[in-house]
């Protein structure tokens, strides 16, 4: 009796956090009519949608009670306006003004007939999909080592998502036994490998230790395998990886370096002439579900093999960045919530500054670059960066999915794995997409700064 007094306990919970929601009207405050293809956004929370043709739009909350955040309402046309969420109030209707710099690029970009979504060509799919992987592009060849393989279907949220208007609570309980929940934890110690020319996937017999949310580093046709974290044998526990696989291109033999002192998951590397430059990450998940940060930057020199202190970030936060020249260019991050930062670390003063800042929070963004140019990616959005105008440009990719990984070969850009959510479930992606550079000339720009 006990047992099902909180199984009852705990659908009820799910059942009423799912019920949040907030929903509205955005009208032109000139004209009164209503505004299609507003984006609403929820900056703590990092959820969105955007209005129909009616103006009208609808935001159901994830499954933990939001008591205070910034919503964010943002159009091409108009000037962004953002305004608190009070936790009682359910609607939220607004009135944008025109922005006339933006109305002018809307129009001229409607007379040249820009596209509204960059294309993409589907590739290969991996032989196995995954997500938070170590990878790396080499000679027209991208290198996948391990990566989050887990797996989770909720019952109690699938029944929420199909019958949202169920108002019996014993009714809910009927549907949602229709269904059945199920979660597996699994990280992969395998080796895929993708030829561009040929567009296919190998898989090498080689295995590696099962990690997850680590990095590869290339430095004299060596791949070094580090950071991330690895599950205990019964999969309940979580330790941060301790090993470097030192992984040999020419030979194909893996050597196992013990010296790691800069534990982390979603932490960044840069190979950067002799040395790999390590930063930042979460080094600690509590029971909470809270996570500790690490503000730390190490640099481990390759020809002595030691490593060294360099100080520490501003700020501690797990972060993704790209190395251009002598600068490190970091974009977004996360620390309780996802990061609006874009800043950079000078290697040869040591100095950080701030560049700017995001349109939007972003936790993990999929990240390359090209000379000058920073391409990133995060489900539906992907921008481009000039490190020297500072003009930061966003555009719509009709592709949805977390933690991926971005590549740049060629005039291409190539989008890899990574995880796809819903309301109630979550699986890796094998999927590989192309991107023609000359695309983000035919579409048009969703967002300009």
């Amino acid at each position: 009796m006990k047992t099902f007094t909180l199984f009852l306990f705990f659908s009820l919970s799910t059942f009423l956090s799912f019920s949040q929601y907030i929903e509205g009207r955005v009208l032109d405050a000139n004209t009164n009519k209503p505004i299609e293809g507003v984006h609403v956004f929820m900056k703590g929370i990092n959820r969105g949608a955007s209005t129909n043709e009616k103006g009208n739009y609808y935001i159901k909350f994830p499954y933990k009670i939001i008591k205070e955040d910034i919503i964010q309402f943002s159009h091409m046309a108009y000037e962004t306006l953002e305004v608190p969420y009070v936790q009682k109030k359910k609607n939220y209707s607004v009135r944008l003004i025109i922005d006339l710099k933006k109305l002018e690029e809307v129009k001229i970009s409607q007379k040249r007939n820009f596209k509204k979504y960059i294309s993409y060509k589907k590739l290969s799919p991996m032989k196995r999909g995954v997500y938070s992987f170590g990878s790396l592009l080499k000679d027209g060849k991208i290198y996948v080592v391990g990566g989050d393989v887990s797996v989770s279907e909720d019952a109690f949220k699938k029944a929420l998502e199909y019958y949202p208007d169920i108002n019996d609570f014993s009714d809910f309980l009927d549907i949602a036994g229709r269904y059945a929940s199920f979660s597996m934890n699994k990280y992969s110690n395998d080796l895929q490998l993708y030829n561009i020319t040929s567009d296919k996937w190998e898989k090498s017999d080689l295995k590696f230790g099962k990690r997850a949310y680590h990095n590869l580093n290339l430095y004299n046709n060596k791949i070094y395998i580090l950071g991330g974290k690895r599950l205990s044998k019964g999969k309940r526990y979580e330790y941060l990886d301790d090993k470097i696989e030192v992984f040999d291109l020419n030979t194909e033999n893996i050597v196992i370096d013990n010296t790691n002192p800069h534990q982390a998951v979603n932490f960044a590397s840069f190979t950067y002439k002799d040395n790999i430059i390590v930063m930042g990450g979460s080094v600690k998940k509590k029971r909470n579900g809270f996570k500790e940060y690490s503000n730390k930057i190490h640099l481990y020199n390759l020809k002595a093999g030691k490593w060294f202190e360099l100080g520490n970030m501003p700020v501690a936060k797990e972060l993704r960045g790209v190395l251009i020249g002598d600068k490190i260019y970091i974009l977004g991050g996360f620390n309780k919530k996802p990061l609006f930062g874009l800043e950079t670390y000078d290697l040869l003063t040591q100095k950080w500054k701030k560049e700017g800042s995001l349109f939007y929070g972003i936790a993990k963004p999929a990240i390359t670059h090209n000379n000058t140019i920073i391409y990133f990616y995060d489900n539906g959005k992907i921008s481009t960066y000039n490190v020297f105008t500072k003009e930061l440009n966003e555009y719509l990719i009709d592709l949805y999915t977390e933690s991926s990984e971005l590549y740049y070969s060629n005039n291409k850009l190539y989008i890899l794995g990574g995880f796809e959510r819903n309301s109630y479930s979550y699986q890796p992606s094998g999927n590989l997409y192309s991107i023609d550079i000359n695309e983000f000339n035919k579409t048009r720009i969703h967002n300009s700064k």
